[in-house]
């Protein structure tokens, strides 16, 4: 049998159809952001390279996707999110034999973009003297602020709800996320790019992009990381350091990477490979 991705709101219709879950070896539910969903409106995704991954290693699965592209964990954490709640309550006759999530990247994005110059996790350049480091760019009190009173609280929420559930104690593979390349290239022709935009406002000198964009994704993982240490259950994927960094520059598809911060098929593929290996070496 090959393995199945579909999205939650799909699998009633497929139930109709005759899909039976429970013939499937393996069943996961996939939650978070864009990394973990599509990354554009025509392009493949993760799961969607999950997929045959599995079937390569002899495991066939069925992942249900609730996942949303530019979900955060505040969001996520927030809303406990009624349909992900929903997934691990309900009485099926079969279980979920993991949780795939993604949620982080967004949360430091979001913050690095949407406020103000100077009012976020960045500082702003336009008055302060040149930055000694890509360090020396981010507010470690915003930082903090970030991680603990929001990132953390809301990872807790979660956690809690699969704990509570009949899913309890069920492994939850925890995304690692890799360093993209501040360059404006956005998702859509004429849309906002990401980091680019977020270092521009705050006058930022390109010199120091490279080394403040691999500040960043080291307080993503090292964030990500935090939730794991201290719980049981929980599963780090090693994706850091898998894709090929696009040429700063580039404004569209370079080496492993769609745009800013979403990888292309050939990245997607790279990642679900070592999604693949990590779930094959945790599950029985």
């Amino acid at each position: 049998m090959s393995s199945l991705v579909i999205y939650g709101n799909e699998f009633a219709g497929h139930i109709e159809n005759g899909l039976v879950p429970q013939s499937f070896k393996y069943r996961f539910l996939a939650e978070g952001d864009s990394w973990m969903d599509r990354s554009a409106m025509f392009s493949t995704s993760l799961l969607q390279q999950l997929a045959p991954a599995m079937d390569a290693g002899g495991d066939d699965v069925l992942i249900i996707n609730v996942a949303m592209f530019g979900d955060t964990m505040r969001r996520i954490g927030d809303c406990a999110k009624r349909d992900f709640k929903m997934w691990v309550n309900t009485q099926f006759n079969w279980k979920f034999d993991g949780l795939l999530l993604s949620a982080g990247g967004n949360d430091f994005i979001d913050a690095a973009r949407d406020p103000g110059p100077g009012q976020g996790i960045l500082r702003d350049f336009s008055a302060n003297p040149i930055p000694a480091n890509g360090r020396d760019c981010l507010n470690p009190t915003a930082v903090q602020a970030l991680t603990t009173q929001y990132m953390d609280p809301c990872f807790a929420k979660l956690y809690q709800v699969v704990q509570s559930s009949r899913h309890a104690n069920v492994p939850i593979f925890l995304n690692c996320y890799d360093t993209p390349t501040a360059r404006n290239a956005p998702a859509i022709r004429n849309g906002r790019s990401w980091l680019f935009d977020s270092f521009v406002k705050n006058n930022i000198p390109p010199g120091y992009w490279h080394d403040l964009t691999d500040e960043i994704f080291k307080d993503v993982r090292a964030t990500v990381e935090a939730w794991a240490y201290p719980r049981n259950n929980l599963i780090l994927v090693p994706t850091c350091g898998t894709l090929t960094p696009a040429v700063a520059g580039e404004t569209g598809s370079s080496n492993d990477w769609l745009n800013e911060i979403h990888p292309n098929e050939s990245g997607w593929q790279k990642l679900a490979k070592v999604w693949q290996q990590t779930i094959k070496a945790n599950l029985p």
